[in-house]
């Protein structure tokens, strides 16, 4: 490759370009602290004694796992090694602050506190033990797992090198407000918590909370949300966007070939013409729908990823890959725009098919973005449609798209729905609203992200969930009446608080209850909630209903 061909460093050059638009150049920083001192995982004491000298460097506690073992055991060597023998380990944390509990049948032991650790932790773990003590497909840092026994020399030396402060970016942005994960005690959209390969990502309330020591910056997560509410901040989404766009601006490549770090010998081998641009990333599977759609909406005709990843973000990469697809086919492009390619083929171009000839036509457009997922998807679907929909011999008005996907409509049987709303006071995402002063259900179709919530939430199961995607933004962004009904009038105010079939459905069926065999109650279902609170006074104070009260 010529200098004109190489590579370019994503990360370096958004942090130049960033520094140019003054805007700040990384997220915050997460600090580690480690001491170095380690425990040693073993299923027998030979084992550790093999390299306790290398780990007595920086301090080295041994635990031995023995499922036979009557109670929890503790010994200590000639040079002061505290050595356990247990039948149950408990073992969590990050590099500078693993938990150990060893567990017996009468009692749990902490032991860090065991051995008057002063962080109350260790700081490095190398696990021997022949099943890794942390399930993850991404280890947290500062562990090691030894599988095979010619590992573990190499693993201490490594182990060795974690002393001293590290600081690494705080990968992700989060807001709680936009979070389809759970209303009311439903569930909704896990996405995130599903693809999330260090464990870092759990249900806390009715959303999610990040633990970002675990966190490695994948992005897997934001690459799948469907709202937004889960972002990549290193870059942000819409620096990554203008970045590429002004690297392409000049550029005759028609294939954009993203890469992480760890592919670079591979990618610097291959023999890259002018109708290539490879764009070194920190992590390929941060890079979702709205970044695709983006730079094929005039920059690019082809997007070429290099994946090596876990089995859950390779599945994360296809799903999403397989919903652009969906929505290019609607608009009558049935080549494949991205492809995803493992390293090993990397070589293998000829196999691809040729950049989407359609695209070629594109204006090269520079929509502003301002960070936000569904704004970012549906400009850039705007200016495809746009070019794209000219082609076909009929504009289409919708896609269908598959189940689980982001966009689609809600359908309510007014037969059943009583407009109780609680489908509203479900929705994350103000797609469903009420009517205000009128008894209404309402619908903003490009708000609602098809987390289900609000079909789990009718009591009438009045809702069905329509995946589909709206060419027409301004249908899709209007607010349109699904279901509404005459008022009902509190008998004593005269205000409207509910619908002539809400207080019908009710009235019958409490009617045969026992709370309601006078005519009072009964008469007091039929009026507002301050009124039904006034005339429940007025009766306990000895006074009488007249008609007079209710006018």
């Amino acid at each position: 490759m010529n200098d004109a061909e190489q590579p370019v460093s994503f990360a370096a050059s958004t942090d130049a370009w960033v520094a140019r638009q003054e805007l700040p150049s990384s997220t915050s920083q997460i600090s580690y602290h480690s001491a170095g001192h380690c425990l040693f995982i073993a299923t027998e004491l030979d084992t550790a004694l093999l390299h306790l000298d290398t780990l007595s460097k920086n301090g080295v506690t041994v635990v031995v796992i023995d499922a036979a073992a009557p109670a929890i055991e503790k010994q200590l060597l000639d040079n002061g090694v505290a050595v356990f023998t247990v039948p149950k380990l408990l073992l969590t944390g990050h590099l500078g602050a693993f938990q150990a509990v060893a567990v017996d049948a009468t009692r749990e032991l902490d032991l860090a506190v065991a051995v008057f650790r002063e962080s109350g932790a260790f700081d490095v773990v190398l696990d021997c033990a022949g099943v890794s003590f942390i399930k993850m497909d991404l280890k947290p840092f500062g562990y090691a797992y030894c599988a095979e026994p010619d590992t573990i020399a190499e693993s201490c030396q490594a182990l060795l090198g974690f002393v001293g402060e590290f600081d690494k970016p705080k990968y992700f942005d989060y807001e709680l407000s936009v979070c389809a994960h759970s209303r009311s005690q439903l569930d909704g959209c896990s996405r995130c918590i599903d693809v999330c390969s260090t464990g870092a990502i759990r249900q806390e309330g009715e959303g999610v909370s990040v633990d970002p020591y675990l966190c490695q910056g994948c992005g897997t997560c934001a690459t799948v949300c469907p709202t937004g509410a889960m972002s990549y901040a290193y870059p942000r989404p819409a620096n990554a966007i203008e970045r590429t766009r002004e690297l392409l601006r000049d550029s005759h490549a028609n294939t954009l070939l993203l890469y992480s770090e760890k592919h670079q010998q591979q990618i610097d081998a291959l023999a890259l013409d002018a109708s290539i641009q490879a764009l070194l990333v920190e992590e390929v599977t941060a890079y979702g729908l709205d970044y695709w759609l983006s730079l094929l909406a005039g920059h690019v005709q082809r997007i070429v990823v290099v994946v090596e990843c876990t089995d859950v973000e390779r599945a994360a990469l296809e799903s999403q890959q397989a919903l652009l697809h969906e929505l290019l086919r609607g608009l009558g492009v049935e080549e494949s725009a991205l492809h995803l390619m493992p390293v090993e083929d990397v070589n293998n171009w000829a196999d691809l098919p040729a950049p989407v000839g359609a695209l070629a036509a594109m204006a090269k457009t520079s929509f502003s973005t301002h960070n936000n997922k569904r704004q970012t998807i549906r400009l850039a679907l705007d200016e495809l449609s746009a070019m794209l929909m000219q082609r076909l011999p009929e504009p289409v008005q919708t896609t269908p798209l598959s189940a689980g996907s982001p966009f689609g409509a809600v359908l309510v049987n007014t037969s059943s729905c009583t407009l109780c709303l609680a489908c509203v006071s479900t929705c994350p995402s103000k797609a469903l609203q009420d009517g205000q002063d009128l008894p209404a259900l309402k619908f903003i179709e490009s708000n609602c992200v098809q987390c289900g919530l609000c079909e789990q939430a009718c009591p009438e199961s009045a809702i069905t969930l329509l995946p589909q995607y709206r060419w027409d933004s301004v249908a899709a962004r209007q607010l349109e009446t699904l279901n509404d009904a005459e008022p009902f009038h509190c008998i004593s105010c005269h205000a409207a608080f509910a619908t002539q079939g809400v207080i019908s459905a009710m009235t019958a069926r409490l009617g045969a209850h026992w709370m309601f065999q006078d005519e009072n109650s009964l008469r007091r279902l039929k009026m507002c909630g301050d009124c039904r609170v006034k005339d429940i006074f007025r009766e306990d104070a000895g006074g009488i209903a007249t008609h007079k009260d209710e006018v």
